[in-house]
Protein backbone atom coordinates (compact mmCIF):
# COMPACT_ATOMS: atom_id res chain seq x y z
CA UNK A 1 0.00 0.00 0.00
CA UNK A 2 1.36 3.56 -0.89
CA UNK A 3 1.77 5.93 1.76
CA UNK A 4 0.27 9.40 0.62
CA UNK A 5 3.52 10.98 -0.50
CA UNK A 6 4.35 8.66 -2.58
CA UNK A 7 0.32 9.35 -3.69
CA UNK A 8 1.12 12.31 -4.59
CA UNK A 9 3.68 11.89 -6.66
CA UNK A 10 1.11 10.29 -8.96
CA UNK A 11 -1.01 13.42 -8.80
CA UNK A 12 -1.31 14.87 -12.33
CA UNK A 13 -1.32 19.00 -10.91
CA UNK A 14 1.72 18.25 -9.32
CA UNK A 15 3.65 16.52 -12.23
CA UNK A 16 2.75 19.79 -13.72
CA UNK A 17 3.75 21.69 -11.57
CA UNK A 18 6.64 20.24 -9.68
CA UNK A 19 9.37 21.37 -11.21
CA UNK A 20 8.21 25.19 -12.07
CA UNK A 21 8.63 28.46 -9.62
CA UNK A 22 5.60 27.33 -8.16
CA UNK A 23 6.70 24.21 -6.64
CA UNK A 24 10.44 22.75 -6.63
CA UNK A 25 12.04 25.78 -7.87
CA UNK A 26 10.19 28.50 -5.64
CA UNK A 27 11.44 30.79 -2.96
CA UNK A 28 8.72 29.27 -0.60
CA UNK A 29 10.21 25.94 -0.97
CA UNK A 30 13.95 27.32 -0.99
CA UNK A 31 12.85 29.03 2.14
CA UNK A 32 11.33 25.56 3.48
CA UNK A 33 14.70 23.77 2.79
CA UNK A 34 17.15 26.24 3.28
CA UNK A 35 18.64 26.25 -0.02
CA UNK A 36 17.57 26.84 -3.74
CA UNK A 37 16.79 24.31 -6.14
CA UNK A 38 20.37 25.55 -8.43
CA UNK A 39 22.40 25.76 -5.33
CA UNK A 40 21.26 22.59 -4.88
CA UNK A 41 22.31 20.94 -8.11
CA UNK A 42 25.59 22.83 -8.08
CA UNK A 43 26.80 21.01 -4.22
CA UNK A 44 25.55 17.94 -6.10
CA UNK A 45 27.05 17.72 -9.34
CA UNK A 46 30.47 19.08 -7.61
CA UNK A 47 30.51 16.40 -5.44
CA UNK A 48 29.52 13.71 -7.60
CA UNK A 49 33.20 14.85 -10.01
CA UNK A 50 31.84 13.53 -13.18
CA UNK A 51 34.20 13.30 -15.69
CA UNK A 52 31.70 13.13 -18.46
CA UNK A 53 31.65 9.41 -19.26
CA UNK A 54 30.14 7.81 -16.28
CA UNK A 55 26.84 6.03 -16.63
CA UNK A 56 24.58 7.59 -13.68
CA UNK A 57 21.25 6.20 -12.28
CA UNK A 58 18.69 8.99 -10.98
CA UNK A 59 17.28 7.36 -8.55
CA UNK A 60 13.32 8.58 -8.09
CA UNK A 61 14.00 10.63 -10.55
CA UNK A 62 10.14 12.17 -10.79
CA UNK A 63 9.92 14.96 -13.69
CA UNK A 64 13.41 14.13 -14.81
CA UNK A 65 14.61 17.73 -13.22
CA UNK A 66 18.00 16.18 -11.87
CA UNK A 67 18.32 13.64 -14.29
CA UNK A 68 18.18 16.20 -17.57
CA UNK A 69 20.64 18.31 -16.14
CA UNK A 70 23.12 15.46 -15.66
CA UNK A 71 21.96 14.07 -19.21
CA UNK A 72 23.58 17.04 -20.65
CA UNK A 73 26.77 17.00 -18.18
CA UNK A 74 27.73 13.42 -19.58
CA UNK A 75 27.82 14.19 -23.18
CA UNK A 76 29.96 10.52 -23.53
CA UNK A 77 28.25 8.67 -20.83
CA UNK A 78 24.40 7.97 -20.13
CA UNK A 79 22.14 8.48 -17.85
CA UNK A 80 19.32 6.32 -16.57
CA UNK A 81 16.43 7.71 -14.69
CA UNK A 82 14.37 5.73 -12.54
CA UNK A 83 10.80 6.37 -10.45
CA UNK A 84 7.32 4.61 -9.58
CA UNK A 85 5.59 7.06 -11.15
CA UNK A 86 4.05 6.94 -14.36
CA UNK A 87 3.15 10.27 -14.57
CA UNK A 88 5.89 11.69 -13.22
CA UNK A 89 7.71 9.54 -16.14
CA UNK A 90 5.64 10.50 -18.87
CA UNK A 91 6.35 13.81 -18.21
CA UNK A 92 10.23 13.55 -18.10
CA UNK A 93 10.11 11.64 -21.14
CA UNK A 94 8.38 14.43 -23.49
CA UNK A 95 10.77 16.74 -21.54
CA UNK A 96 14.00 14.88 -22.64
CA UNK A 97 12.53 14.66 -26.49
CA UNK A 98 11.70 18.17 -26.35
CA UNK A 99 15.42 18.74 -25.35
CA UNK A 100 16.98 16.34 -27.81
CA UNK A 101 18.76 13.79 -24.93
CA UNK A 102 19.66 10.91 -26.28
CA UNK A 103 21.54 9.83 -23.50
CA UNK A 104 19.02 9.54 -20.95
CA UNK A 105 16.76 6.73 -20.82
CA UNK A 106 13.84 6.00 -18.33
CA UNK A 107 11.95 3.22 -16.61
CA UNK A 108 9.34 2.54 -14.32
CA UNK A 109 10.81 0.61 -11.61
CA UNK A 110 11.10 -0.20 -7.89
CA UNK A 111 14.18 1.14 -5.43
CA UNK A 112 13.22 -1.58 -2.98
CA UNK A 113 14.42 -4.16 -6.52
CA UNK A 114 16.42 -2.72 -8.49
CA UNK A 115 15.90 -4.34 -12.08
CA UNK A 116 19.93 -3.67 -13.18
CA UNK A 117 23.13 -5.89 -12.49
CA UNK A 118 25.73 -5.83 -9.90
CA UNK A 119 27.99 -2.77 -10.36
CA UNK A 120 25.80 -1.32 -13.67
CA UNK A 121 26.71 2.53 -12.68
CA UNK A 122 29.52 4.48 -11.70
CA UNK A 123 27.15 7.27 -9.96
CA UNK A 124 23.90 7.15 -8.50
CA UNK A 125 22.00 10.16 -7.61
CA UNK A 126 19.01 9.92 -5.12
CA UNK A 127 17.35 13.34 -4.45
CA UNK A 128 14.41 14.00 -3.32
CA UNK A 129 13.43 10.71 -3.07
CA UNK A 130 14.80 8.00 -0.27
CA UNK A 131 12.65 10.00 2.81
CA UNK A 132 9.62 8.58 0.45
CA UNK A 133 10.31 4.86 0.45
CA UNK A 134 8.81 2.36 3.22
CA UNK A 135 12.57 0.73 3.92
CA UNK A 136 15.55 3.05 3.12
CA UNK A 137 17.63 0.90 4.41
CA UNK A 138 16.97 -1.50 1.65
CA UNK A 139 16.92 0.85 -0.69
CA UNK A 140 20.70 2.01 0.17
CA UNK A 141 21.75 -1.78 -0.11
CA UNK A 142 20.02 -1.78 -3.46
CA UNK A 143 22.31 1.10 -4.40
CA UNK A 144 25.35 -0.16 -3.14
CA UNK A 145 24.87 -3.25 -4.68
CA UNK A 146 24.34 -1.65 -8.57
CA UNK A 147 26.97 1.14 -7.59
CA UNK A 148 30.78 0.17 -9.00
CA UNK A 149 33.35 -0.06 -6.00
CA UNK A 150 34.70 3.62 -5.89
CA UNK A 151 31.56 5.41 -6.87
CA UNK A 152 29.56 8.25 -5.83
CA UNK A 153 26.12 8.54 -4.01
CA UNK A 154 24.53 12.31 -3.42
CA UNK A 155 21.68 12.02 -1.75
CA UNK A 156 19.40 14.68 -0.51
CA UNK A 157 16.49 14.16 1.99
CA UNK A 158 14.05 15.90 4.92
CA UNK A 159 15.73 16.03 7.87
CA UNK A 160 15.03 16.49 11.71
CA UNK A 161 17.26 17.81 14.91
CA UNK A 162 18.15 14.77 16.97
CA UNK A 163 16.22 16.43 19.96
CA UNK A 164 13.44 14.33 21.47
CA UNK A 165 11.11 16.97 19.73
CA UNK A 166 13.18 16.51 16.46
CA UNK A 167 12.36 13.16 16.64
CA UNK A 168 8.77 13.45 17.78
CA UNK A 169 7.75 15.17 14.59
CA UNK A 170 9.51 13.07 12.63
CA UNK A 171 7.53 10.06 13.97
CA UNK A 172 3.90 12.30 13.23
CA UNK A 173 5.30 12.88 9.66
CA UNK A 174 5.69 9.40 9.13
CA UNK A 175 2.88 7.75 10.91
CA UNK A 176 0.33 10.55 9.10
CA UNK A 177 1.83 10.74 5.21
CA UNK A 178 4.36 8.07 5.30
CA UNK A 179 7.19 10.63 5.29
CA UNK A 180 10.69 9.73 6.83
CA UNK A 181 13.35 12.05 7.90
CA UNK A 182 16.46 11.90 8.98
CA UNK A 183 19.44 13.22 10.92
CA UNK A 184 22.57 13.26 10.02
CA UNK A 185 23.96 11.12 12.41
CA UNK A 186 21.16 8.71 11.80
CA UNK A 187 21.98 8.95 7.75
CA UNK A 188 25.77 8.43 9.06
CA UNK A 189 25.17 5.05 10.17
CA UNK A 190 22.41 3.94 7.89
CA UNK A 191 25.14 4.48 4.62
CA UNK A 192 27.72 2.80 6.94
CA UNK A 193 25.80 -0.38 7.32
CA UNK A 194 24.83 -0.51 4.07
CA UNK A 195 28.74 -0.04 2.66
CA UNK A 196 29.40 3.42 2.03
CA UNK A 197 33.20 5.29 3.45
CA UNK A 198 33.67 9.02 3.01
CA UNK A 199 30.58 10.75 4.20
CA UNK A 200 30.26 14.29 3.25
CA UNK A 201 27.67 16.91 4.57
CA UNK A 202 27.14 19.42 1.78
CA UNK A 203 23.95 21.12 3.51
CA UNK A 204 22.28 20.98 6.78
CA UNK A 205 19.85 23.44 6.92
CA UNK A 206 15.43 23.89 7.25
CA UNK A 207 14.21 20.74 6.41
CA UNK A 208 16.96 19.74 3.83
CA UNK A 209 19.92 17.47 4.32
CA UNK A 210 22.31 17.33 1.33
CA UNK A 211 25.33 14.49 1.51
CA UNK A 212 27.66 12.59 -0.50
CA UNK A 213 29.23 8.90 0.11
CA UNK A 214 31.44 6.99 -1.58
CA UNK A 215 30.73 3.35 -2.05
CA UNK A 216 33.78 0.73 -0.80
Amino acid sequence: MRSLAQSLMEWPPLVRVYESRFWRRSLLFAAFLGISFEREYSLIAAAANLKGDERLLDLGCGPGIYARRFARRLPRGHVTGLDLSAPMLRYASKRAQTDGLTNLQLIRGDAMELPFRSEAFQAVNCCGALHLFPEPEQVLKEIHRILGAGGSLTLAVFRHGASPIGRLRADIRRQLYGLNSFSAKDLNSMLTTAGFSGLRQLHAAGLWLIVAATRL
